[in-house]
This record gives C-alpha cells, sequence and structure tokens, in this order.
C-alpha cells in the first residue's frame, strides 16, 4: 500500500489494523497474566499503540494522507518485532 498510495483504502488499512489489535490484546493479555513486568516492556506496548494510531490516521485522514507517518511506523513496528 506504500509504494501504491491509493485514494481509497482497498482494504489493506482494515486488515492491518485488525492485525495490530489482536498483536496489541495478546501482549495486553501477557501483561494481565503476569507476563510483562520491565518499562521496556511496556514502552514496547505504548510503541505498538502509536504504530496503531498511525495506522487508523491514514485509514481515516483529517487531511492529505500521511503516507510518510506510515512508513516511519511501519519501521517502528519492524522494531518492535525483532525486539
Amino acid at each position: 500500500m506504500l509504494a501504491r498510495k491509493p485514494e481509497r483504502d482497498d482494504d489493506t488499512l482494515s486488515e492491518a489494523t485488525a492485525e495490530l489489535t489482536r498483536f496489541r490484546d495478546a501482549i495486553i493479555a501477557e501483561r494481565r497474566g503476569g507476563g510483562i513486568r520491565s518499562a521496556e516492556e511496556r514502552q514496547h506496548l505504548a510503541h505498538l499503540n502509536a504504530v496503531l494510531s498511525v495506522v487508523l490516521g491514514v485509514h481515516f485522514p483529517l487531511g492529505e494522507t500521511p503516507w510518510d507517518e506510515l512508513q516511519k511506523a511501519r519501521g517502528w513496528l519492524a522494531e518492535l518485532v525483532a525486539a
């Protein structure tokens, strides 16, 4: 989608939002079970929420589509997954 930059969403952002939400829900469930304890792990969750916010901002832009922000969020997500 980043390469094509369509004027209208072709369900790619809906799919990305659903996957990111499932990923976030899994992290939250782990935290509730006592699995997340460090500040670094809490920061990962905060970064994931930021990525999700950017995806939603692209999906429902108030003005021009913020493609540069989506590119940055993609990098943030790659760093999170690597961590």
